[in-house]
């Protein structure tokens, strides 16, 4: 039977005893390279034992001679040294460097410390002290115009601080009494908290306001405005297309009111501070009914025809997303 050849051809005699050669000559090399590899693994294995071995014997005798030292039997070892290394002075931005690494905690905490004191100071410093303080509590829409509401009340107030300016500031808490959201948790708080002051006295509502926040408020104000067509049990209504052009706001409904607390005792002040206030917001409050009710006049004000908002079913709304 002919010999195969690698190639899958047939061998010749010659060809066939070549080919066995270089067979047998790969599998002694092969048997040579891993008659080497297992000497190579067990020389270092010989050497990891007796590195081992010398290192237990030098953990061994340091531990013994440790024990010396400690018992006082040897006052000194010839096999454990103390070095101390001299510190290595550092300089310009490599002690910087140190310094930050050690104490990297401190220093952040201390930088946090200062700027919220400076932004305290700052905010101190640099905030107006306004002459009165307007709540605008409606929930309507007219709570996004609270800059031009700010221009408008500062038109008839006087500069009652003596700081050279006149400032009026306008407290945005738009209510919605049907409402259990965190925002209105918080417009009622901040509210609540203001009733036990007797310094905002005027008060922007309209027909949504809670019956109990309306009853704040003076319903006699006709007695000091007799016949004012824009005087009713809830105040000033505010039912001016002027008015509304004014605030640049279009759709103004026909329901706001401008109001004013009634005086009485509150935790905060007594009747008579919150008369002495009440009388001062009068006076602007006069000054803003007469000036209205002037311009309506002379332009035969048509009124506003934008219905009352109804926050009712944006409240069961609200109530039900929050479920």
């Amino acid at each position: 039977m002919d010999k195969i050849s690698k190639s899958g051809g047939p061998l010749s005699g010659d060809d066939y005893e070549y080919e066995k050669k270089l067979a047998e000559e790969e599998q002694n090399k092969r048997r040579e390279e891993e008659e080497k590899r297992k000497a190579a693994l067990e020389e270092q294995k010989k050497l990891e034992r007796r590195q081992r071995e010398e290192r237990e014997k030098r953990i061994a005798q340091e531990r013994i001679e440790l024990m010396k030292l400690k018992n006082g039997v040897i006052s000194e070892s010839d096999t454990i040294k103390e070095e101390h290394e001299k510190p290595r002075e550092l300089h310009g931005k490599e002690r910087l460097a140190n310094i930050w690494y050690h104490n990297k905690i401190w220093i952040l905490f201390a930088a946090f410390i200062v700027i919220v004191v400076g932004f305290i100071t700052y905010d101190t410093l640099s905030r107006e002290d306004p002459d009165i303080t307007v709540m605008m509590i409606a929930n309507n829409g007219l709570q996004l115009r609270g800059e031009e509401l700010e221009t408008f009340f500062e038109k008839y107030t006087d500069d009652l601080n003596g700081d050279g300016k006149v400032h009026v500031s306008v407290l945005i808490l738009p209510l919605n009494s049907g409402s259990a959201d965190t925002a209105q948790q918080s417009y009622q708080s901040q509210f609540l908290a203001q009733l036990q002051s007797g310094d905002c006295i005027m008060v922007i509502t309209d027909s949504n306001t809670e019956p109990d926040f309306q009853g704040l408020m003076k319903s006699d104000l006709s007695e000091d405005f007799p016949g004012n067509p824009y005087i009713d049990e809830y105040g000033l209504s505010l039912n001016f297309q002027l008015l509304a052009e004014e605030l640049r706001y279009e759709y103004m409904p026909n329901d706001v009111h401008l109001c004013l607390r009634t005086p009485k005792d509150t935790m905060g002040d007594s009747l008579e501070d919150m008369q002495e206030s009440y009388d001062v917001n009068f006076e602007i409050f006069s000054r803003i009914v007469e000036d209205l009710t002037q311009r309506a006049k002379e332009t035969d004000d048509p009124g506003l025809s934008t219905e009352p908002v109804d926050n009712s079913s944006s409240a069961a709304e609200s109530d039900s997303d929050n479920n």
